[in-house]
This record gives structure tokens, C-alpha cells and sequence, in this order.
């Protein structure tokens, strides 16, 4: 196992540095320059001197490998620069929209979770059934339609023709926490829908595969009840599976969480790399996908890990 972890961990590091330079060189990619945009109206930008100061000031007249090799030797660091467009430290403003995500994240999986396998478990018990049938069409409409489509249509129905829920807004838990749990219902239940989706497909034809086995046909022989063999046999080794399709699924998520931050006018991390990007203000574009690709990366390293725990030979592999 530890030569297992190992070796993941290594590909890890790999990983994180080619992202690091392909985030780098893709930010600099942006069509514009970064000083005009982001400082535009917040200075006297019809001044070249000024303009050219600023720039020196934030390192962008040097050669682009210097600028990375500075840029990455201060991020290791926990400097990760000064934003142009707002003056702010990217650490403080990062940190301080991270909670914001977080909490959407957090809706959005229990969405996910807590509808995408008593669906998948309950539509493989009743195969062929009309349930089945009912189930599995809203797993692909749940998957096919699109989430800011799907944003819409619920801000009708539910924000204003049934006035039920804000069609947008933020109220932090600290100031209202009822008030902060209702806003947060409509975007979460729309960016979890798809790995719900995901997820009950997954866990039927796992469920439906696992069942056959002859380990289940044991069980029932030893006089199992058909709950227990369901429970204590067939689960475990049917969300083996499930376990990397989820954690492939938490990256879509957070990408979808941007779209549902701006629709929703929540003020996290995807708000911030939006404007970010409109303003070309590289230390935070820069930050921003540096630190969600390592989420991402880790959370397909714990599922790997968990792979490796739930299945033995993945290990001797």
C-alpha cells in the first residue's frame, strides 16, 4: 500500500508542475493587455510612462520564463502576488470568496449524493419496472439538460411564479442562517443535478452487475434476507466504481459552479475568476486555477487511494 501511495503522490507532483506551466503560459494567452484592462479609469492609462510603470511594477515587462520562475518561487511561498485590477492581496481575496464556493460545493454534493444513489440502488432492484423506467428518463434529463437552462427554468417556477426561494443573491450564515440555507437550495440543487444524474446510472449497472455474482447467490442460499444481502454484500463492491465516477464528476462540478456563481450572483471564486479573466488580471487568474486544479487533482488522488482501499488488486497492479 505504501508503494501504492507513493507512486500516486509522484504522479501528483508531476502533474501540478506541467499544470502549473500550461496555466502560466495560457494566462498570458489572453487576448489584450493585462495593465490597460485592469487598470483602466484607476490611473492616468494615456500616459506611457505610467502604463509602463505599472507594468514594471508587477514584473510583466521581463522575459515570460523570468516571470515565471519569480511568479512560482513566490506562490510556493504562500505570496500569491497582488491583483491589478483592485490593489488586494489574491491570498486575502481568495480566501475570503472560498467559504462562499465551499458552502455551494457542499449543497451541491449532498445533491448529488443523497438523490444519485437511492436512485441507482432503487432502480436496479426494480429492473424492468415502470419505476425503473420513471427513474432512469429523469437520470438522462437530470444529465442532458443544460444547467444554466435548467437555472432558468427553476427561477421561474420556484423564485417567481412560486415565490419560494430568492431567484439570486448571497446572505453569509453568520448575518442569517436560515435565510443563508434558503438562497443556497436552487444553485446547489441545479450544479448537483448532473453527477446525480451520473451517479444513478453508475449505480445501477453496478448494483445490477455485483448481484449476479456468485458471492450474492451464496448469501441468499446461507438464507439471507434480500435487504441484508443488498446491504452487507452487494453495496461495498458495487460503489467501487461509483467511488471514481464521483470523484471525476467533483471536477465538473466545480467548473460548473462557476456559471451557477455568476446566474445566482453568488460572490465565490468563480464570480472572481470571471472578472478576473474580463480584466486580464493575471495574479489572480493565475492563483485561482493553479489552487482548483490541485483540488481537483487531490480529490482524484483520495479516490484513487480509495480505489486501492476498496479493491485489493488495484494495489498489486
Amino acid at each position: 500500500m505504501a508503494r501504492y501511495i507513493s507512486t500516486r503522490l509522484f504522479h501528483a507532483v508531476i502533474i501540478v508542475l506541467i499544470l502549473t506551466v500550461l496555466v502560466f503560459v495560457i494566462a498570458r494567452l489572453i487576448p489584450g493587455d493585462g495593465v490597460l484592462a485592469a487598470m483602466s479609469g484607476s490611473v492616468d492609462m494615456s500616459n506611457p510612462a505610467v502604463v509602463e510603470h505599472v507594468r514594471a511594477e508587477y514584473g510583466l515587462d521581463d522575459p515570460i520564463h523570468v516571470q515565471f520562475v519569480h511568479w512560482l518561487s513566490k506562490f510556493i511561498t504562500g505570496d500569491w502576488g497582488t491583483s491589478i485590477g483592485t490593489g488586494e492581496r489574491v491570498r486575502d481575496m481568495f480566501l475570503r470568496r472560498l467559504p462562499v464556493t465551499l458552502e455551494l460545493f457542499v449543497f451541491a454534493t449532498f445533491w448529488a449524493i443523497g438523490i444519485g444513489i437511492p436512485v441507482g440502488l432503487l432502480s436496479a432492484l426494480r429492473r424492468q419496472s415502470k419505476l425503473d423506467l420513471v427513474l432512469m428518463t429523469g437520470t438522462i434529463l437530470g444529465m442532458s439538460i443544460p444547467s444554466f437552462w435548467e437555472a432558468i427554468v427553476l427561477i421561474y417556477l420556484l423564485a417567481i411564479a412560486l415565490p419560494l426561494f430568492p431567484p439570486s443573491g448571497y446572505v453569509p450564515f453568520s448575518e442569517n442562517p436560515m435565510q443563508n440555507v434558503v438562497a443556497m437550495i436552487l444553485p446547489s440543487f441545479v450544479l448537483g443535478t448532473h453527477s446525480a444524474g451520473l451517479l444513478a446510472r453508475y449505480v445501477r449497472s453496478s448494483v445490477l452487475e455485483v448481484i449476479g455474482q456468485d458471492f450474492i447467490r451464496t448469501a441468499r442460499a446461507k438464507g439471507l434476507s434480500e435487504r441484508a444481502v443488498i446491504i452487507f454484500h452487494a453495496l461495498k463492491p458495487a460503489l467501487i466504481p461509483v467511488v471514481t465516477v464521483f470523484g471525476l464528476s467533483w471536477g465538473s462540478m466545480l467548473a460548473g459552479a462557476f456559471f451557477i456563481e455568476i446566474i445566482f450572483a453568488i460572490p465565490g471564486l468563480g464570480r472572481m475568476s470571471v472578472d478576473a479573466i474580463f480584466q486580464k488580471d493575471f495574479p489572480v487568474i493565475q492563483a485561482t486555477l493553479i489552487v482548483v486544479s490541485i483540488n481537483i487533482l487531490l480529490v482524484n488522488l483520495v479516490v484513487d487511494l480509495l480505489y486501492g482501499i476498496l479493491d485489493p488488486r488495484v494495489r498489486i497492479q
